[in-house]
């Protein structure tokens, strides 16, 4: 028995440490701590809406990572602050003048809403997020009794600030999460799934049998990783100033991290150059381990103050590099056929690529912030001046209109439950908008989950009803308010962002607090509660679906588009090169969200692994035009004069071909003849005939053949993945991603 107990207590013991440190169990308890406290502390200043504190928290809690919480609180105060005294201004002066009252609150909500997700790589948004939501709760309750506008914007802005104080310290005192710690070991993960795939690749040149089996595996993993980095990225640039501050080295890694897996799968394309692989086999040993080794120091976990340690990766290829010279003096090159000589060019080139991605990817690494350690020095920044973005600017005239057709409602019908209105219908219109390209499913069967989330109410509205007598007292209310907001908190500490569901649930528990249970509530006071956020979620879906709709099959069309459109720029020399390239690595990331969300008639999962197909060969295409671009200046000039013109005319033939996959996703209809780059890439072949036929490299040094061989392969290679491109292109049902289904 004795024993037993002990047992227990053992795994007792080594449980608990297992237990707080889940991260789901950590948020959850920090979701109810918070929560709490803004109830604790609307009771001592005795604030007669505690929900509103708990609303604040509810939202606020959403910002997980530590920053600064000196700008965190200021921003938050400030937007407060404004947002108060329009609302009393609007209230107190414009009620009874609708022509007035109604244009400017329009214009607030619409200019906070569209702020709010405009400027989302900073502190700012959440200012103006507390300046829609204070100035929006005092024009809601001011409405009916515009005489007493000024205590009740004081309230409101007490609540607010309650709530704000009580997420920050909270968010920063228990279990801190640092953005910058988090994408670290995030991109770790991720460099350990694109070790696996190259290591598997490099060592098919060792033994063919051995070719990776799982590529689509590990392709799969890799992507889903490569979007949690991109979420939280965007989470902790909008949450941490520290993090903000180094968010062009965060972009920098992510784009040498996604060239660095491209780089591993082109390998593929030289598996079977076998004569090759005879002649260097001892070298291609070598520089495999040298790569395998350099992996392993990449992914070994390591404290902020130690730098990586070197490898031997420059060493071997510097061997191998020798031996390519040596093969090329002993005429090995010339008595290969063309094809083979070409082959044998691409690839030294492509583990020459893959050599300096993962010095690159070493030096992004290093460049990361990290917690206790001083900020590294800053990379090239491009987003310097602000643009207009159209997007946000539907959504903000959208929220100001959920806003403004609230108010008007609680004038003309007076709906049940009008506190609840005008906030369920504009949080319902913006607050999933940032998860949309974090995975959402924007407007798709918005009056089905409405139907759905309204039968959810009502059961909530009958257990509330059963159960407010047993609810009267103060501990038993605090403990349910708890568990609540620990259970929301345990489900949603992974969530990239607010779903609808989420949102459903803050503004389900803020009701909840509202009623203030402490004190018997009335039937008929829960069910119009209940019956306002139904009204509210009712006004979004149809604002939602009826004006500019975002669906993810329009998005993924979009951003195929996007895609298109920026790699044809970076063909063109585009001169702004930094930004283009990090576009490219996000936009295949967000189409792949996009395609998952689709559940429109006919997108089965064939058609959704055609899909991801087509990105996977976009993400290739990138890869190869980028190693194009960066090599193409590199062209000796003994032989400019026959193939520089080869070259230009691939190139325009190129951007033509990105130009006819750009319309057909326009138009919807890729099912027809698309350009063909064959004859440009034979007049290519037979131009570097010509020169070795004429033996006009014969006494170049080793670099000069080499450097012509592997242009030659280099636009081979990217006319490769234009013609897979086209005819993934034509597989799709494409014109099925613009309609309008599933409401």
């Amino acid at each position: 028995m004795g024993s037993r107990a002990l047992s227990i207590a053992q795994k007792w013991i080594w449980t608990r440490p297992d237990l707080f440190g889940d991260i789901r169990v950590q948020y959850g308890f920090k979701m109810g701590l918070a929560g709490l406290l803004a109830l604790f502390g609307t009771q001592v200043l005795r604030l007669p809406h505690d929900n509103w504190a708990t609303l604040t928290v509810l939202v606020l809690m959403g910002a997980r990572y530590v920053g600064s919480i000196a700008v965190k609180a200021i921003m938050r105060v400030i937007g407060t602050i404004a947002g108060g005294l329009l609302g009393v201004w609007l209230v107190g002066d414009y009620t009874s003048t609708p022509a007035v009252f109604l244009p400017v609150l329009f214009l607030v909500i619409a200019l906070a809403s569209y702020k709010f997700g405009q400027l989302g790589v900073r502190q700012v948004p959440y200012a103006y997020f507390l300046l829609g939501l204070t100035t929006l709760t005092i024009a809601t309750n001011g409405v009916a009794d515009p005489a007493d506008a000024w205590q009740i914007g004081l309230d409101r802005t007490e609540e607010i600030l309650v709530g704000i104080l009580s997420s920050l310290l909270v968010t920063t005192l228990v279990w801190p999460r640092y953005a910058r710690e988090e994408f670290f070991e995030a991109g770790r993960a991720a460099l350990k799934t694109a070790s696996e795939l190259v290591s598997g690749y490099a060592q098919t040149y060792i033994d063919r049998a051995n070719a990776p089996t799982d590529t689509e595996q590990l392709q799969g993993s890799f992507g889903r990783q490569l979007s949690a980095l991109r979420n939280l990225q965007q989470a902790g640039a909008r949450e941490s100033t520290v993090f903000s501050a180094r968010l062009s080295n965060s972009n920098a890694f992510l784009v040498s991290l996604t060239n660095l897996y491209h780089e591993g799968l082109d390998l593929n394309r030289y598996r079977n150059v076998v004569w090759f692989r005879d002649h260097m086999r001892p070298q291609i040993e070598s520089i495999s381990t040298a790569i395998s080794e350099e992996f392993s120091i990449l992914i070994a976990p390591r404290p902020a103050s130690e730098h990586l340690p070197s490898s031997r990766l420059s060493e071997a290829f510097a061997g191998f590099a020798k031996r390519v010279n040596e093969i090329r003096d002993h005429g090995v090159l010339t008595a290969a056929p063309l094809e083979a000589a070409i082959a044998f060019a691409g690839h030294f080139a492509a583990i020459r690529a893959l050599c300096g991605e993962l010095n690159n990817i070493r030096n992004a690494l290093e460049g990361l912030p990290r917690f206790g350690q001083a900020q590294p020095e800053a990379k090239p920044h491009w987003e310097l001046l602000p643009r207009i973005d159209w997007f946000w600017v539907k959504v903000g005239v959208k929220g100001g209109l959920a806003a403004v057709i609230s108010i008007v409602f609680l004038k003309w019908i007076h709906p049940p439950g009008t506190a609840a209105v005008p906030l369920m219908a504009w949080l319902n219109t913006i607050a999933g908008r940032p998860f949309l390209r974090a995975g959402g499913p924007g407007d798709l069967r918005a009056f089905q989950m409405t139907f759905r989330a309204s039968l959810v109410l009502v059961a909530c509205a009958g257990l509330l009803i059963l159960t407010t007598p047993f609810l009267a007292n103060y501990a038993t209310m605090n403990v349910a308010l708890f568990l609540m907001l620990f259970t929301l908190g345990f489900f949603t500490a992974r969530s990239p962002g607010l779903n609808f569901w989420i949102q459903l649930a803050l503004l389900t528990i803020s009701t909840f607090v509202g009623l203030n249970p402490q004190q018997p509530v009335p039937s008929q006071t829960i069910i119009d509660a209940f019956l306002g956020l139904i009204f509210g979620m009712l006004i979004a879906a149809v604002l939602g679906r009826l004006l500019w709709p975002v669906l993810p099959q329009r998005l993924l069309r979009g951003n195929l588009r996007a895609v298109l459109v920026q790699i044809k720029a970076l063909l063109s020399g585009d001169p702004h090169q930094e930004e283009i390239r990090t576009q490219l690595a996000v936009l295949p990331v967000e189409a792949l969200q996009a395609a998952d969300q689709i559940r429109t008639a006919g997108f089965l999962e064939e058609e959704k692994a055609r899909v991801a197909a087509l990105v996977r060969e976009l993400q290739k295409l990138v890869t190869r035009t980028s190693q194009l671009v960066s090599r193409r200046e590199s062209l000796p000039e003994i032989v400019e004069p026959i193939l520089k013109p080869q070259f230009e005319r691939l190139e325009v033939e190129f951007k033509q071909v990105l130009d006819a996959f750009a319309d057909c996703l326009r138009q919807g209809d890729c099912r027809r003849q698309l350009p063909s780059t064959g004859g440009a890439l034979a007049a290519m072949d037979q131009a570097v005939e010509q020169i070795r036929d004429q033996r006009i490299l014969a006494n170049q040094t080793f670099e000069v053949p080499l450097r012509t061989l592997e242009l030659v392969d280099r636009y081979h290679a990217t006319a490769d993945s234009l013609e897979e491109t086209g005819r993934l292109l034509r597989s799709l049902q494409i014109e099925r991603y613009g309609g309008d289904y599933a409401l």
